[in-house]
This record gives C-alpha cells, sequence and structure tokens, in this order.
C-alpha cells in the first residue's frame, strides 16, 4: 500500500473528537505527562489507560487508530481515555536529569496515575511492545483494579545476550558518564537506532512497512526527545521476565494479544500469551496477515472489530451495538481463515 493509499485510509473517515485535557501527574517516575480524553465525571464510562511503546508518544502510536473508522471509533468511545507519555516522551520534552525509572518502576507509576487522577473504576489497559510489558506487570501486580487488557506485540521475556550485548555498546555513547557523550551523536542517529530495534530483524520489507518507517522515522525525531526515548528502551532490555504463576489465583483479568503473522516478534508474543492462558487467564489472540511490526497501523479495522468484539465480551459497549456477522466477514473478507484463528473465542471471554 502506498503512502498516499495510507493518507487517503486516514482521512476517509470523519472521527468524533472529544475534548482533550493535559494533566500533569507527581508520580514515584517524576511528573508524568497524561492527556485525558473524553468527560471524567460520566459514570457510564470506564477508564482506558494506553501504554505506548519505546520511540512513540501517545499521539504517534494511537492517533491513527482513533480515526482509522467506525469500528475504532466505537471502541474509544466506551472509555474515558488516560493517555500516558513514558517519562520524557511527551512533545517538547527536555533532557531528563538522573536515573531513568527501571520497568517495574513505570508499571506502579500507574497507581500514583490513578490515585492523583481518582480514577477509582477497573480499567482497560492498551499497551504496545515496551508499553505491553509494562501493561502486563501492572495487570499481574495490581489485578484487582483491571478489568481487562490489549497487549500489542507483548513479550515476557529478557533480553538475549546478543542483544544485550549490543545494547551495552550503545549504552557507551548515550549515558552521560560515558568517554563519548551523548551529543555527539545525532538525534537522528539514535532514532535510525531505535528504528533498527523494530524493524531490523523484520521479514523483507513491503511497502507499508517502508512507508511506515519514514513516517515513524519523521515523528521520532519531530515529536519526541529521542534521548528519553533511549534510556526508556534501555529500561525495557534491563527487564526480567514476569513470575505470573505466582500471581493473585483470584483475580485473572482476561487479555487480547495482538501480533502482526510475520511480525519478528510473533513467535515471542504467542509464547507471552500461552503463558498467560496456562496461568488461568483467558487470553485471546488476534493475528492479522499479512502484518508485520505495527498492527494497529497496517491492520487498523481487524484490530478495532477484535478489540470491540473483547470489550463487549467483558460487558462494555453493549450499549453501542452488538459487532454484526456482517462486519466481520467485510473485515476479513480477504483472510477467511483468520476468521476462526482469530476471532473464535472473542466472544467467549
Amino acid at each position: 500500500m502506498a503512502a498516499t493509499e495510507l493518507k487517503e485510509v486516514k482521512l476517509g473517515f470523519k472521527a468524533e473528537r472529544r475534548a482533550k485535557v493535559e494533566q500533569k501527574v507527581n508520580t514515584n517516575c517524576g511528573v508524568v505527562t497524561v492527556n485525558v480524553v473524553g468527560d471524567k465525571n460520566d459514570n457510564r464510562l470506564f477508564p482506558l489507560i494506553t501504554l505506548h511503546d519505546f520511540g512513540f508518544n501517545h499521539v504517534t502510536q494511537f492517533g491513527s487508530l482513533e480515526v482509522s473508522g467506525e469500528e475504532a471509533s466505537r471502541f474509544f468511545n466506551q472509555f474515558i481515555i488516560y493517555h500516558v507519555d513514558i517519562p520524557g516522551s511527551e512533545v517538547e520534552a527536555g533532557d531528563l536529569a538522573g536515573d531513568y525509572p527501571d520497568i517495574d518502576d513505570l508499571a506502579d507509576m500507574i497507581v500514583h496515575i490513578r490515585t492523583s487522577l481518582n480514577i477509582s473504576k477497573r480499567c482497560v489497559l492498551l499497551g504496545v511492545g515496551a508499553g505491553a510489558n509494562i501493561a502486563l506487570r501492572y495487570l499481574v501486580k495490581y489485578s484487582k483494579t483491571v478489568l481487562g487488557a490489549v497487549l500489542v506485540e507483548v513479550t515476557n521475556d529478557s533480553e538475549g545476550w546478543m542483544s544485550w550485548t549490543q545494547n551495552k555498546l550503545t549504552d557507551l555513547v548515550t549515558k552521560p558518564s560515558s568517554l563519548v557523550s551523548f551529543s555527539d551523536r545525532t538525534a537522528s542517529e539514535h532514532a535510525y537506532d531505535l528504528l533498527d530495534r523494530h524493524f531490523g530483524r523484520a521479514n523483507p520489507p513491503s511497502l507499508i512497512l517502508e512507508d511506515f518507517k519514514k513516517y515513524a522515522l519523521a515523528n521520532m525525531i519531530q515529536s519526541c526527545n529521542v534521548h528519553n526515548m533511549v534510556r526508556y528502551h534501555q529500561a525495557f532490555v534491563a527487564r526480567k521476565v514476569v513470575q505470573l504463576d505466582g500471581a493473585d489465583t483470584r483475580e485473572k483479568p482476561a487479555v487480547l494479544v495482538i501480533s502482526g503473522r510475520q511480525s519478528w516478534r510473533n513467535d515471542a508474543t504467542v509464547e507471552a500469551r500461552s503463558q498467560l492462558h496456562a496461568s488461568g487467564h483467558e487470553a485471546s489472540l488476534l493475528e492479522p496477515s499479512p502484518c508485520h511490526m505495527f498492527p494497529l497501523e497496517e491492520a487498523p479495522k481487524k484490530c478495532a472489530v477484535a478489540m470491540m468484539l473483547f470489550i463487549q465480551g467483558l460487558g462494555l459497549g453493549l450499549s453501542a451495538g452488538l459487532t454484526s456477522p456482517t462486519t466481520i466477514r467485510e473485515t476479513y473478507e480477504d483472510d477467511e481463515e483468520a476468521i476462526t484463528r482469530d476471532l473464535s473465542d472473542l466472544t467467549h471471554v
């Protein structure tokens, strides 16, 4: 799909624009920016907390999905949305000083956000990549506060030895205490490094991947502090495996796991879903195809339909009307096998 076609898809549907209010929240990880969409006083709606991947912020990660079509609009309109910008990821962020929080600190950060913004209801989590790993940690540790979670390209493993070595070499040029200062490398060079983490092990590139790589690079340089993004990535690299077996057996929120069938993360994401299922969670799996690293951008309608079915299985969004079999068939008309493979268990959560 060419870049012009991508633009046409995004502009082909005019989504309802709800008011967005930026909040600055004091947390264990410093002051964090949270953008709240919707009326917090509307007791009919449940909270949706979003967590983006490294190299993105909430706008560049979720903005295209929000305006991708009617199903996505229906999904987001069921919630009061709390878009969390991981520390240092907000627009016009300065370089963060001191130690960057580790990945478990970032999960605990959600507790502070909930308390500060008076989020009392059980929430639905939506996380991508490193953000999905943060969401997974919160889901396990604070399961009583979670209704369900959508985890996109989630992994529950530690970094491999070769990747660990490669990132240690990257540390030499990003840590202020090193002999080579961060300023000796340009933002563009660091942005390319981060994109390599996303694209470097991908299958031979498709046109849509090439288009999205250009889009992601431009947005990363223009909208993010790349210095902070590298530090977020380093925190993700240093992660430990989440122990699912030791979780509270009384609370097992349902999970929808999404991974592109052609994504190099696919095996690890499917394994994470298996781990969740084995530990007692209802864990559904969506594998859109053809799809690589970015299912929310490459297959927005398939993801939106699955996400809507998922929350309807949780008892949410029923007043908006059930997603019709016709909509499901039209969404998967080019991939009949996926109707059974991806959606068979979503309505049985």
